[in-house]
């Protein structure tokens, strides 16, 4: 094998949009020197929201 990766999903559920705590985990994300994809939904049946980084380890 010539190259191996794995990817991780990091997943944040918030009842409310919190800035603050997203900003705080890519604080982490990015001092540890983890490139990210980020992206966000609405769960409407469980009335939370869904913040999804995705980054490969």
């Amino acid at each position: 094998m010539y190259f191996s990766s794995n990817v991780l999903h990091l997943e944040l559920y918030t009842d409310k949009k919190d800035v603050e705590l997203e900003e705080t985990v890519e604080a982490v994300l990015t001092g540890q020197g983890l490139y990210y994809d980020k992206s966000e939904v609405w769960i409407e049946s469980e009335r939370l929201y869904e913040v999804l980084y995705e980054m490969e380890v």
